[in-house]
């Protein structure tokens, strides 16, 4: 068993074939020695995700995506560095010690840290909610919703209660900081450095990650005092567009009915979960995004939208759903009766009612067509366009084509209009995909030298190379920084008696820029006929490179070494350039 860091790394990174780990998340399609998708951290609809089972790595060509197995657990998962790690381990059979240090040692990350007081935090709100006498009104409006002991648990719903520093002060018997606590989003700064509690007075539920972690909470009033919700501020371990409430409890439910329920509000998921309907997660009340559709995505590709009957007459409601066609989902629409939320629904007609309702429900396209249709009449020119209008920006997001024609059919035969003139109007429509959160593109350096960034993959592959070129060139030779980075890294490597390689040059840098650099750098040395011609070439330009640098440094000082009137400086600087001119490539 490894006994080190890097060696754990190594070892699990041996076991894994990242085209496999990879493919356990999206679909890959084999191409040449590689495979290639759609990236799966931004929209697109030609495949430019590239996955190398060779160089056990990953480069997106689109967004500049790119690294290892780890690095794409943490990346797709939004999952810190340990934690990817031990998901790996475990599929790889390998066993973690316990690093002195090491995020699983005494020094933890500050994401951890955040995990821990949040934890904390879930704790003293459930046992205040169960045991305090402040909490009495608390306890009486869970019990009017019909929630028992054991779902209350389960959630651990808890109670803040009515004091602006109630938690802060039994944080503070725990050794827990105020500040820590405003880290956490549970404080917040008050005047001359002092705090106070966020939630005062609610109902608490914690919000948990994938892994069954606190990452947030969610306050609801016992009054009719604004805002009716609280929710924490996002955090490290905290972005709202990127966790569904109650997926923790409902992924194994999800995957043996294999569709999932998606509601509004924290009630609407737990009254149908204690019934026994558990393939339930919650949006709590925001638009549904690419990395929410994406995580389910991970379970089932069949969703059921529940809407009460206002949301399920706006069209507008419906538009923003297009987003899980576009991603490749089977979506349905199930529509309560008049002024019921799913909570309701369930406490007074029972959860077999509400499965009735969810087995009847719509798919997108006939919904939202028969809600048009309602609404406007498809004799008159005026509403055959809004309905189209309506109904098409859908059928664009079908990547199916046989059920993309027969949608286009049917809506032919609704609207009494030729099939071409919709597809021809289809084919006008440029779909904005602006409003999906895209992970944010990283920045590209395009002033890197082809060569230098050639030299720097075939260090990474080839130990022998990597020590030839360190007897012939330093790290401060290469023009990038970001080069010198990199080759500075693997010298030190080379020093340590360490072999360069992809994961372990990606693990070492721990810098999305840089490892992008990284994989486009092994991606440039990918089809090499003559691999012995093109290092010679690639290094004879860098050492000409180097020197036409040094020249125009070196005639710019002896300019101001002229205008400064430096006589001994200008000499000196004029031999430096004279022995430069006469060195030979």
């Amino acid at each position: 068993m490894a006994t080190d860091i890097e060696g754990v790394i190594e070892e699990v990174q041996s076991k894994l074939d990242i085209a496999e780990i990879i493919g356990s998340y999206i679909s890959l399609r084999k191409a040449g020695r590689n495979f290639k998708a759609c990236c799966p951290f931004h929209h697109e609809k030609s495949p430019s995700f590239v996955v190398s089972p060779v160089k056990q790595i990953y480069h997106c060509f689109g967004c500049g995506a790119g690294g290892d197995t780890i690095s794409f657990v943490m990346k797709h998962e939004n999952l810190e560095f340990m934690d990817a790690l031990r998901i790996l381990a475990d599929k790889a059979s390998v066993q973690i010690p316990q690093f002195k240090g090491s995020a699983s040692g005494k020094s933890r990350s500050f994401a951890s840290m955040l995990h821990r007081i949040n934890e904390f935090g879930a704790n003293y709100y459930n046992a205040l909610l169960i045991g305090s006498a402040k909490a009495n009104e608390a306890r009486k409006y869970l019990i009017k919703r019909t929630l028992n002991a054991d779902i209350v648990a389960k959630f651990k719903i808890g109670f803040a209660s009515g004091e602006w520093d109630s938690l802060l002060k039994f944080a503070k018997t725990k050794g827990v900081s105020a500040t820590a606590l405003e880290k956490a989003g549970l404080a917040i700064p008050g005047k001359e450095d002092s705090f106070y509690d966020r939630f005062r007075n609610r109902v608490i539920f914690p919000i948990f990650d994938v892994r069954s972690k606190v990452v947030a909470f969610g306050g609801r009033v016992l009054d009719d005092s604004l805002p009716k919700y609280m929710n924490s501020p996002e955090t490290d371990v905290y972005v709202k567009g990127r966790h569904l409430y109650g997926l923790n409890f409902a992924i194994e439910e999800i995957k043996e009915k294999d569709y999932v329920i998606i509601v509004e509000g924290y009630l609407d998921l737990i009254i149908p979960y204690q019934s026994g309907i558990q393939n339930v997660v919650a949006t709590l009340g925001t638009a549904l995004t690419v990395e929410q559709i994406r995580l389910i995505k991970r379970f089932t590709d069949n969703v059921v939208i529940i809407f009460d009957a206002d949301q399920a007459g706006e069209a507008a409601s419906l538009r923003g759903l297009d987003l899980l066609v576009a991603e490749g989902l089977f979506v349905k629409i199930a529509k309560l009766p008049q002024g019921q939320d799913p909570d309701d629904y369930v406490c007074k007609n029972g959860k077999d009612k509400l499965l009735e309702i969810i087995q009847e429900a719509d798919n997108l396209f006939d919904y939202k067509l028969k809600l048009l249709l309602k609404k406007l009449n498809p004799a008159l020119s005026e509403d055959k366009t809004k309905i189209s209008s309506e109904m098409l920006p859908t059928i664009k997001r079908i990547e199916n084509s046989v059920l993309r024609a027969d949608y286009i059919s049917r809506l032919s035969k609704a609207l009494f209009i030729a099939e071409d003139a919709l597809n021809e109007e289809l084919s006008k429509i440029k779909l904005d995909y602006s409003y999906i959160g895209e992970v944010k593109k990283i920045k590209k350096n395009l002033d890197i030298s082809p060569a230098e960034k050639i030299i720097a993959g075939l260090m990474i592959e080839d130990p022998d190379i990597a020590q030839q070129v360190r007897e012939e060139l330093r790290s401060e030779d290469f023009n990038s920084q970001e080069i010198r980075d990199i080759v500075a890294l693997i010298y030190r490597m080379l020093d340590d008696g360490k072999i360069p390689s992809a994961a372990r040059v990606i693990h070492n840098l721990n810098d999305d820029h840089l490892s992008y650099i990284v994989c486009e750098a092994l991606s440039a040395t990918e089809n090499f006929v003559d691999r012995e011609k093109s290092f010679k070439d690639c290094m004879l330009r860098i050492k000409k490179d180097d020197m036409i640098c040094q020249r125009e440094k070196l005639t710019g000082l002896i300019k101001q070494a002229e205008q400064q009137g430096d006589d001994e400086r200008l000499m000196g600087l004029i031999k430096q350039l004279d022995m430069i001119k006469s060195e030979r490539v």
